[in-house]
């Protein structure tokens, strides 16, 4: 008659490799993470700086065209 392994030899096995389930998708989120953190410090930033730099430029130019227009007031 064939042996069948002892619950806690199981309970070992199941438990191991959620485990290592567990270590893996950690690993694994933590990649991801420093992926979006290193995308953010070399596309979305500097376009977003440049994206508000030529916003500031456009008012700058926009704030001189209108200064032309104002009337001049007597006094």
């Amino acid at each position: 008659m064939r042996r069948l392994p002892k619950k806690d030899l199981l309970f070992d096995k199941l438990h191991r490799g959620v485990v290592w389930t567990c270590m893996g998708l950690t690993l694994y989120g933590t990649y991801l993470l420093g992926a979006r953190v290193y995308r953010y410090f070399t596309v979305i930033k500097p376009a977003r700086q440049q994206r508000e730099l030529e916003m500031i430029q456009e008012n700058a130019q926009a704030s001189t065209q209108m200064l032309d227009k104002i009337p001049e007031l007597k006094g």
